[in-house]
């Protein structure tokens, strides 16, 4: 791995530029490429056989329209996500990508909308979305259009002229002369070959005058050294998402990101919490004949509301930052002060119990398997089993005199035998 693009990443400087050979056009994916698909719809000549994308594009609208041609791009998209074994290998990079928390800017000429599926990118497509380039989530500016607006998608001769002036003069222009002189690019999924690879390349170096940024092609392909060295560009001969593979586990022996595999073994404790749970109400785990449940309850609940969220938000990185996560838990120990010196006991169980969920993305996997489900009201230890639990709720009276008499006020209210209470996602007032 070059030294450069870790160091572009320790300081948030890389920006990943992506083609179709990381999406749908992924020989794993197709054995015949959608550009082979519409040559021979055309059943072209031997003197247009080496014809180039835009060209054949426009052909084919020329002789079927652009309705048809839509629906041929969308028919290729729709038949992937049709098939999980399909979806799963157009989407590998994305997926490699989405817990990179470093990697914030995405440049892309695709028209699926996998990295905003799979990574949790906020998609750039027209220029009014530009506006919004600025927002501190992960991103990917779009060039050729999106499936999700059939009229952005660029895909013709002509709407190849017209973006690349729109490059040219644009805000989404400078953007990009911007980032070639101040940030990392690393290319993947484009040869050399490639349309759109040598037409942006070109465009953009032209009007950065004497300025020669250096960039990065991650490629399997053999090197070019010719073509290398007019692009000032130096290839990483390998497979784009073993790349970004090599890349996250360099950061996770760093102790940088969290290890992937941390996000099963939640899933799996959501489901065990989860089991736990459901006993609230009834039997020893009656809110009416013992009060401190209601405590349990809460607590129990802020494991399980951290437990979705981390399973929900870990594609866009935010989860894999352990440095984030740190700050986080201690931005909780703030709150449980504040809940203490207001006495919401309530409140402090339930934030308790958020931290320990927050707390199982820093632990061994081994000692995630065995969290501390259980909680009684002021006692200071951790709780990890069900007899435990029973034999120190005998002491909550004692415990806590404070915590114990609210959760009995709040007990003669119910109603039902086997009410639960249920502490929503919000900390109020």
């Amino acid at each position: 791995m070059p030294q450069a693009i870790i160091e572009a990443a320790n300081k948030n400087d890389l920006v990943i530029f992506a083609g179709a050979g990381v999406s749908t056009e992924n020989p794993n994916v197709f054995s015949f490429t959608f550009f082979n698909d519409i040559k021979n719809e055309l059943q072209l000549s031997k003197k247009e056989e080496k014809i180039g994308f835009s060209e054949l594009m426009s052909n084919f609208e020329a002789e079927k329209g652009k309705r048809e041609l839509i629906l041929k791009i969308k028919q290729r998209l729709d038949y992937v996500e049709a098939f999980p074994e399909l979806y799963r290998s157009a989407t590998s990079f994305h997926r490699e990508l989405s817990t990179i928390f470093f990697i914030k800017e995405i440049i892309t000429t695709n028209w699926d909308d996998y990295f905003e599926r799979e990574c949790g990118a906020i998609p750039i497509v027209t220029d009014s979305d530009f506006a919004f380039w600025d927002l501190p989530q992960r991103k990917v500016l779009k060039l050729h259009g999106s499936v999700n607006n059939f009229g952005s998608i660029v895909a013709t001769n002509a709407e190849y002229i017209a973006k690349y002036k729109e490059l040219r003069d644009s805000a989404i222009g400078g953007t990009l002369k911007h980032y070639l002189a101040t940030k990392t690019l690393v290319f993947v999924g484009y040869s050399f070959k490639d349309e759109d690879f040598n037409k942006i390349h070109n465009v953009l170096l032209k009007s950065m005058g004497a300025i020669k940024p250096k960039l990065y092609l991650v490629s399997p392909s053999p090197r070019d050294q010719i073509k290398l060295k007019k692009l000032n560009a130096i290839q990483i001969e390998t497979d784009a998402t073993y790349f970004l593979k090599k890349l996250k586990e360099i950061f996770v022996e760093k102790g940088v990101i969290i290890s992937d595999d941390k996000f099963e073994i939640i899933k799996l404790a959501l489901e065990k919490i989860l089991k736990e749970h459901s006993k609230i109400g009834n039997g020893k785990y009656n809110m009416k004949r013992y009060p401190d449940t209601l405590y349990l309850a809460s607590y129990q609940d802020g494991i399980i509301h951290a437990f979705e969220r981390i399973l929900s938000k870990y594609k866009d990185g935010s989860y894999s930052h352990n440095h984030h996560i740190v700050r986080k838990i201690q931005s909780y120990d703030r709150g449980i002060k504040d809940k203490l010196s207001r006495k919401k006991y309530i409140d402090v169980a339930y934030i308790e119990g958020y931290k320990v969920g927050l707390m199982c993305l820093l632990m061994d996997n081994d000692v995630i398997k065995n969290f501390p489900m259980y909680y009684v009201y002021g006692y200071k230890e951790n709780i990890f089993s069900e007899s435990q639990y029973f034999r120190i709720r005998k002491l909550a009276s004692k415990l806590h005199k404070a915590a114990y008499n609210i959760a009995e006020k709040w007990t003669k209210k119910l109603i039902a035998n086997d009410a639960v209470f249920h502490h929503t996602p919000f900390l109020l007032g």
